[in-house]
């Protein structure tokens, strides 16, 4: 069991970081759109946990 749990971290890692290195240096069009749609969803998800620390820092106060 230990060792299948080792080769799939080990593939998981090896691809995250072929995918990375890919993603790096690709440019094309849809490398353009897929890097803003990350930006974007990062903007998304960063406004939200605001939104969510703002929320629990009034309830806090209360």
């Amino acid at each position: 069991m230990k060792t299948n749990n080792f080769n799939l971290w080990l593939r998981l890692t090896v691809g995250s970081a072929i995918g990375a290195i890919i993603y790096h240096f690709s440019s094309g069009r849809k490398t353009e759109k897929l890097r803003k749609m990350v930006h974007m969803r990062n903007r998304i998800k960063e406004s939200e946990n605001k939104g969510e620390i703002y929320t629990l820092s009034a309830n806090a106060r209360r």
